[in-house]
């Protein structure tokens, strides 16, 4: 019996031993997926597992954890528990070793303090008795009587007296200079053990700070190898797009290169770690929203005529200096300046691959990155494709005399781009900046790659033609204007010319109508006019267009 209960207990104990966790393990990240905002963490690790259950305790986890998202899984066992939690550091004993010290030179300085007190009181002393001695009649040299042998014995004993104060005050001085030295060395170890005696204190803040662990239990029927991984989801991550055209004159493709500015500050440092950028946004609600009844009702209001202008907006791009463009395409070291093409080259595209589901994009990219837990931008190369472009000059006189050369890009809904920044570059020269609006429901992108001054463009209205007449109770103002464009560069081009005519709001009143246009494309909802012009090297072409405005000419028009 007594046998049985000894062997029983050891069986529990073995039990107890075998549940208990090993010694924490360090677990390496292996593998980030950041979205638009937050960043899912991957852990891989191999272990080895005993027979029954097994409890792995890992380190290396970001302070930011959510805990809710954390998954757990193996191959060679069966995941049955995975678990976050807090671990504090065991805070050493502090003996106080500094408290005896402190208390020495606290003493050794108050003690100092009398002495020195003690110095000065002779020393006024001395100072009394010198006082004393000058001031004394005697010594001043007034008797009653006339008396030589007198005088002589006074000036002996002036003489004696005077010497001797002034040897103890020279020692007294000494003392008092060497006792303030030693004050302040005293003083200066003082501040020496309040600090060593702070450092102890800043000790056990750090010993407050929590360690974050992971603990997996594991059930595995035989003893061997395993591994083990683990994932969790933290908010400190982030990443946005931004991209680089390089348009050329020479060619009708253009190189767009699709990055990415990955940020995170999860507290740990991502090193050598795969990388996947997805365009999901998990912070995003999923609840589908409900619509609720919309009501409508009358008002009344005094309505009061108000101006109605139209004006085009306009996504003009600053063009720098020469000189600036080729010194900021030389220093690029992102590719701005004109590249060689090598049929050998290894491409981006090589390393990095797309997939798509329902709700979202992800670019898997095979290089390895390593990014600091510095919050601080990180770029990543994701595509870089050449497409079609086809160039052409815009041009609004209305709004500003020189024309623009614009790109329309097609082709880009292969490269799954989002919307971002991107920078511009033409011939090897830096142009600026725009916004590369991904979402937009057109397949082809214009952009805007800068001002041309060599195409001379003036528009003005024609008086002659401008006239105003009554019909019945309605007045007609009929208006023509007039545009000039001239090419003097050397080779032929294709100008978008771009105009308007007023458009009547809110009212059935106001007729207005487009009497000459010069075969104008005619938006009627907007009232846009549109013109394709070529034109020759050195050639000038005119385009003329007229509208009419009828309304009562009991009314006053505004807005024109």
């Amino acid at each position: 019996m007594r046998k049985l209960l000894i062997f029983s207990v050891i069986l529990i104990a073995g039990d107890m031993l075998m549940a208990q966790p090993n010694k924490p393990i360090k677990a390496t990240l292996d593998k980030a997926i950041v979205y638009l905002q937050g960043a899912h963490l991957y852990y891989n690790e191999t272990t080895m597992l005993k027979a029954g259950y097994n409890e792995l305790l890992f380190e290396n986890i970001s302070p930011f954890i959510n805990p809710v998202s954390l998954q757990a899984n193996s191959k060679g066992g069966v995941v049955m528990d995975v678990k976050h939690q807090l671990k504090y550091k065991e805070q050493p004993v502090f003996t106080g070793k500094y408290d005896k010290a402190i208390e020495r030179v606290l003493d050794s300085l108050n003690d100092m303090s009398f002495d020195i007190k003690d110095i000065n009181n002779k020393l006024k002393v001395l100072a009394s008795e010198k006082q004393l001695l000058l001031n004394n009649n005697m010594m001043k040299g007034v008797f009653s009587k006339d008396s030589l042998p007198l005088l002589k014995d006074g000036m002996q004993f002036l003489r004696d007296k005077l010497n001797n104060i002034y040897d103890l005050e020279l020692k007294q001085e000494r003392l008092l200079n060497a006792a303030e030295a030693l004050k302040i060395k005293l003083t200066t170890r003082y501040n020496e053990l309040l600090q060593l005696k702070g450092n102890e204190g800043a000790l056990q803040d750090e010993y407050a700070q929590p360690i974050h662990q992971i603990l997996v239990t594991i059930y595995s029927e035989n003893a061997g190898s395993a591994a083990v991984g683990f994932n969790y989801f933290m908010q400190e991550a982030s990443w946005v797009p931004l991209y680089d055209l390089q348009a050329s004159s020479t060619t009708n493709t253009l190189q767009l290169k699709y990055m990415a500015n990955v940020t995170q500050n999860s507290g740990i440092n991502w090193k050598g770690v795969s990388l996947t950028l997805s365009t999901s946004n998990p912070a995003e609600s999923n609840v589908k929203p409900e619509l609720t009844p919309w009501f409508v009702t009358f008002i009344e209001y005094a309505r009061k005529p108000q101006p109605v202008s139209y004006r085009l907006k306009t996504n003009q791009v600053t063009v720098a200096a020469k000189s600036e463009q080729e010194d900021l395409v030389r220093t690029n070291s992102d590719g701005g300046g004109t590249t060689t093409s090598n049929a050998n080259e290894l491409k981006i595209q090589d390393f990095v691959t797309v997939s798509e589901n329902l709700i979202r994009t992800e670019y898997d990219i095979k290089l390895k990155y390593q990014i600091e837990s510095d919050n601080q931008p990180h770029k990543v190369i994701i595509n870089q494709r050449d497409v079609p472009v086809h160039l052409k000059f815009a041009a609004v006189p209305k709004l500003c005399t020189e024309a623009f050369l614009m790109a329309d890009i097609t082709g880009w809904e292969e490269m799954n781009i989002i919307p971002g920044n991107a920078r511009l570059f033409f011939d090897g020269a830096y142009v600026g900046e725009t916004l590369l609006d991904a979402q937009s429901t057109s397949d082809t992108l214009n952009v805007n790659l800068g001002r041309d001054k060599n195409i001379v463009l003036m528009r003005k209205k024609v008086k002659e033609k401008t006239k105003v007449r009554f019909l019945d109770d309605d007045k007609v103002e009929t208006h023509t204007v007039e545009i000039t464009v001239r090419n003097t560069k050397n080779i032929p081009i294709e100008l978008l010319l771009e105009d308007q005519i007023p458009v009547a709001r809110n009212t059935n009143d106001i007729k207005i109508t487009l009497a000459e246009g010069s075969r104008a494309e005619l938006d009627e909802t907007t009232g846009k006019l549109k013109w394709l012009l070529k034109l020759n090297s050195k050639d000038t072409k005119k385009v003329v267009f007229t509208y009419e405005i009828r309304y009562p000419k009991n009314k006053v028009l505004a807005g024109l």
